[in-house]
């Protein structure tokens, strides 16, 4: 839109670069969101389950917007403060991001031994779902990466049940030295020679993440406040 700008610029006789900076801050809610897309796919309509979760889903993205839109462009109901801003931004990022801020009151996994896993002493609940956090050397330098399993039926013990055998390498982690034909590892495209740096289990019980929206409404409501206060303050003096 660097075009539409000098156009703009010269419409308005302003200058040029200012114009497009201004424009830029205006629209820069559009410039984050394929960012949003890949943390929360939900906005693209992945994973809902019904009409009501996708009217849920557009409803609370129109509220994000809106209120990044206004701590960008510094105006509300009146001109923002600073603590506004950081507020607004602050209900942005919980409303694109619930699951995240959920994590951060209730993680959704729990940390398991690495060695413990190794040896097949875990005891996992079937249907739980194993991260593996994998370190893997290509040519082009180190690529970290997060595979995740769900425990067989009947439960899993530790690295044979899914399908690989783990052996202790440099610094704590665990190298894969095999790999089952069809197993679980080998369907995840777990590799040969992948490092193994930390093991979490799913968490059972997590609240919903979607309690974060009301919560975040609460600050919306308590910033609008504010600036319907001071706006009155302004239109009576």
């Amino acid at each position: 839109v660097c075009l539409a700008a000098f156009a703009a610029a010269a419409i308005s006789r302003a200058d040029p670069l200012k114009t497009g900076v201004q424009g830029f801050m205006y629209d820069i809610r559009t410039a984050i969101l394929p960012f949003v897309f890949i943390f929360n796919p939900e906005i693209l309509l992945i994973g809902v389950t019904s009409f009501w979760h996708g009217l849920l889903i557009f409803a609370v993205t129109l509220i994000a917007l809106f209120c990044f839109a206004s701590a960008t462009q510094g105006w509300l109901l009146v001109k923002t403060k600073i603590h506004e801003i950081i507020l607004l931004l602050a209900v942005t990022f919980a409303l694109f991001r619930p699951g995240y801020v959920m994590d951060q009151i209730v993680p959704a996994y729990m940390p398991l031994d690495t060695g413990t896993f190794a040896k097949g002493e875990a005891r996992i609940e079937a249907g739980r779902k194993v991260r593996l956090h994998v370190v893997r050397h290509t040519d082009y330098g180190d690529r970290f990466k997060l595979f995740v399993l769900p425990a067989p039926e009947g439960g899993a013990a530790g690295q044979k049940d899914f399908g690989l055998t783990l052996e202790p390498a440099e610094e704590g982690r665990y190298s894969i030295a095999d790999l089952a034909f069809n197993g679980a590892a080998e369907k995840a495209h777990l590799d040969f020679g992948d490092f193994v740096t930390a093991v979490d289990v799913e968490r059972p019980g997590q609240p919903p993440k979607e309690l974060v929206y009301p919560a975040a409404l609460l600050v919306l409501a308590g910033v609008i406040a504010m600036q319907w206060i001071r706006r009155r303050r302004q239109i009576g003096s």
